[in-house]
């Protein structure tokens, strides 16, 4: 079996199961309600089936269909060759309050039995390609201070420590990066 990441993103614009890539309700599982700060999904706590999360992806793109208090997101798989996915990424073209403290531009996750091998790393970077494709110039990443692997993945790709920030809702504290892009 190969396991050769694509080197690329698969963008999640498909709205039907059958559209989507091999794994990705087990993915969506073992995520469940969120990994190392990663907040989970609806489909991964159970709250909806695969039909409604993966509508659910899509609406959080348009301003219009997500609460005022949200910022659109894109969602993006990351996929090896065999259509298989290792990881998942969340892309925000802008920030409000709450991200500029604690959220930032990208989150990603990679599923626990692909981690160490280079595929956060290679997450992170599609996120930052996709931010500068979109004219963003600069983005932050939030990580758990106790978040080693991590905060090595946002190192590597350029991030420069910038203090910490607080969630105003939960009052956890994270580290902050910034990355020119």
């Amino acid at each position: 079996m190969n396991n050769q990441v694509s080197d690329s993103l698969i963008y999640a614009a498909m709205t039907l199961p059958e559209d989507a890539p091999e794994d990705l309700e087990l993915v969506l599982q073992e995520l469940g309600a969120g990994d190392n700060r990663f907040g989970g999904t609806s489909y991964g706590r159970g709250e909806c089936d695969l039909r409604t999360f993966l509508l659910e992806c899509r609406n959080a793109e348009n301003p219009a269909k997500i609460p005022a208090s949200l910022v659109p997101q894109s969602t993006y798989w990351l996929v090896d060759d065999g259509n298989r996915v290792i990881g998942m990424v969340r892309v925000r073209l802008r920030l409000n309050e709450r991200l500029l403290q604690y959220g930032g531009h990208i989150g990603y996750y990679v599923r626990e039995s692909h981690r160490g091998k280079g595929h956060g790393k290679q997450a992170l970077r599609l996120g930052l390609a996709q931010l500068r494709g979109l004219g963003v110039s600069r983005a932050l990443l939030t990580v758990n201070p106790a978040n080693t692997p991590s905060k090595l993945v946002v190192m590597a790709n350029g991030g420069v420590p910038d203090g910490q920030g607080v969630d105003p809702v939960s009052g956890e504290t994270v580290d902050q990066f910034w990355i020119e892009l």
